[in-house]
């Protein structure tokens, strides 16, 4: 790829918007190690631009879920380093990309109840979002809980579903979020409609219900 002549530092609006159509087919199907590709590729280009530094870490992050522990923690611990000098320099930019990159700090963090905070605070900004961030934080928040003994998993499975049932999900497009929903579901002992939303994050996702990512959900709901 050739290098952009005069400032690099920052991408013009048309090259972030072509970065981030790039990027969307691979997000929208879970694809994180090929949408990683290119996102490194756009950092040698724009090295201190936020937008390419912001969604390099996201994707590393994403990406890190589908690894062995050790990496996973390793490539987290990254993530989380390019993205919090990058929440002080946020003044100026659009409420998408506010509202995205606190998200995933929070996410790539694996502070559940910070996102959850969060996504209250920022309902003065957007509704929608935050009911994003509250139904993500709650649902994450309840498997960890789950997976550590239960106890508090059912009353945050509650609220996320709460939240989701509030948060407009039949336009949201994006696998991930109906997946979350059927974890929520599952926790609340309803595997009737948590393995409904789950075959609609497959389809959305492009992917088989047995897929690795949804394997959690499915030991809760034995098919």
């Amino acid at each position: 790829m050739t290098k952009p002549t005069g400032n690099t530092d920052k991408m013009t609006t048309p090259a972030r918007e072509k970065f981030l159509t790039s990027l969307k087919p691979y997000v929208n199907k879970g694809d994180y190690k090929s949408a990683l590709a290119i996102t490194k590729r756009q950092l040698k280009l724009y090295p201190t631009d936020l937008s390419a530094r912001y969604q390099h870490a996201k994707i590393l992050g994403d990406w890190a879920d589908e690894l062995p522990v050790k990496r996973q923690r390793a490539f987290k611990l990254k993530a989380v380093k390019i993205l919090k000098p990058l929440l002080r320099q946020l003044n100026g930019r659009s409420l998408d990309e506010r509202f995205g990159l606190c998200l995933n700090y929070y996410y790539q963090s694996k502070n559940w109840r910070g996102m959850y905070g969060f996504g209250r605070r920022f309902s003065k900004s957007h509704k929608q979002k935050a009911l994003y961030a509250q139904s993500l934080g709650a649902t994450l928040l309840a498997f960890e809980l789950f997976e550590h003994g239960g106890r508090g998993s059912e009353a945050w499975a509650r609220r996320a579903v709460k939240t989701w049932s509030k948060y407009n999900l039949k336009s949201d497009t994006y696998y991930f979020a109906h997946y979350c929903f059927a974890k929520s579901l599952a926790l609340c002992g309803r595997p009737d409609d948590a393995l409904k939303s789950l075959k609609n994050a497959a389809r959305l996702g492009k992917r088989k219900i047995t897929d690795w990512e949804f394997a959690d959900v499915l030991k809760l709901c034995p098919t």
